[in-house]
């Protein structure tokens, strides 16, 4: 039995290269998630600012009963931005997940045939295995048929 270590060293490396670009594409898809709620928080910190800068500049109670009032108006818009946020990034970031993983699998078995054509002596799973089993194992065959009974004859009942 020949088994060429080029398929298998290929094989691995093929292999390396579809991990690392499986990392990749979940650290992109980290970093998406990170920019959103980045952005959520910046646009969270900025309302509040604003809010607190009207209730300063406020010369009397019902110029601060006004602000007071507009808070929770302008709070839920923001909880609803950020809902409408929410759902855009996940479904932007899980359409480019699936995308790049599809393309990246499809890359991967071009590469993994390509390395088992390009390597000479390289031969099918199931062939390497019966081929190891062969010369390490002794042979295990079916039981013979004694001699003179044919090995399909069936004992006749009584």
């Amino acid at each position: 039995m020949h088994f060429d270590t080029r398929a298998s060293l290929a094989l691995y490396k093929t292999n390396l290269q579809l991990h690392l670009r499986l990392c990749a594409l979940l650290r992109e898809n980290s970093l998406r998630w990170i920019d959103a709620s980045t952005h959520s928080i910046s646009t969270c910190s900025t309302e509040f600012e604003t809010v607190i800068d009207r209730l300063l500049a406020a010369d009397d109670w019902a110029a601060v009963t006004l602000a007071a009032g507009e808070m929770p108006w302008k709070a839920a818009q923001h909880q609803l931005n950020a809902v409408q946020r929410l759902a855009e990034t996940m479904i932007g970031s899980h359409s480019a997940f699936v995308t790049s993983a599809q393309e990246t699998l499809s890359t991967w078995q071009r590469d993994a045939a390509a390395a088992l054509r390009e390597t000479t002596g390289a031969m099918p799973l199931s062939t390497t295995l019966r081929d190891l089993i062969e010369d390490y194992l002794p042979s295990v065959s079916p039981p013979r048929a004694a001699p003179g009974k044919p090995s399909g004859a069936r004992k006749e009942a009584h």
